[in-house]
């Protein structure tokens, strides 16, 4: 046994944790089993450290860097290439078209990972360009354009979740301050322009603590292991 619907809410988490959790680990042919220990460590890794800590950096950044206002991110040859821009919108659209042929196939475990590769790739296109205060102070112009790119693909990266954690993707929406946008064939940095005013950054998941297991083992059921 696991948890039954209507007790889901009881543990305090999300439905997107519980949604992501169950359409991530849905079996392709076979039985599957519910494991508290696998929600909880999917909840850690993927959704918090992965997915939500992605989008609580660029939020964050726009509003104690630029005012919450998206900068001038002038798309010029220099600043493109030293942001590595351009292959960025290369990657991305590799992974667009593996979702959109996987959604199109029903293959919707598959769809779900391919949007987690795009949270992924994000966040290491955000360490490659180190976004931090030295970028913003000693190289502005880079600094515009990651974060600029970084603002545009997490709104890309709402649409594609939407199918599977809807209320995530509203919450991300709502950061970025602006309507669900639909899923394109192929996608370049643009939607969100410079001067755009973001919303307020909020924490789309919160850590559980292992030791909560045992807790919901007792009261729900459930494998522990």
């Amino acid at each position: 046994m696991g948890v039954f619907g209507h007790q889901a809410g009881l543990t305090g988490q999300s439905s997107s944790v519980f949604r992501y959790y169950l359409l991530s680990s849905r079996p392709e042919g076979s039985d599957a089993q519910f494991l508290w220990r696998e929600l909880i460590t999917k909840n850690n890794t993927e959704l918090l450290n992965n997915l939500g800590n992605l989008i609580n950096r660029t939020i964050k950044f726009l509003h104690s860097k630029y005012n919450a206002v998206v900068p001038d991110y002038a798309k010029d040859k220099d600043t493109a290439d030293s942001a590595n821009v351009k292959l960025l919108e290369l990657d991305i659209n590799e992974i667009l078209k593996q979702y959109i042929e996987a959604m199109d196939s029903l293959k919707l475990k598959m769809g779900l990972k391919l949007a987690m590769d795009l949270s992924a790739r994000l966040n290491l296109f955000l360490q490659e360009n180190k976004l931090d205060n030295n970028l913003f102070n000693n190289f502005p112009e880079r600094c515009a354009a990651t974060i600029g790119a970084s603002t545009n693909a997490i709104y890309l990266l709402s649409a594609l979740l939407c199918p599977f954690i809807p209320a995530t993707s509203d919450a991300i929406d709502i950061q970025i301050n602006a309507p669900r946008r639909a899923i394109p064939d192929a996608w370049h940095v643009g939607d969100i322009l410079p001067g755009h005013k973001v919303g307020k950054p909020q924490y789309l998941f919160k850590r559980i603590d292992e030791a909560q297991e045992q807790d919901w083992k007792g009261k729900f059921g459930g494998n522990a292991n």
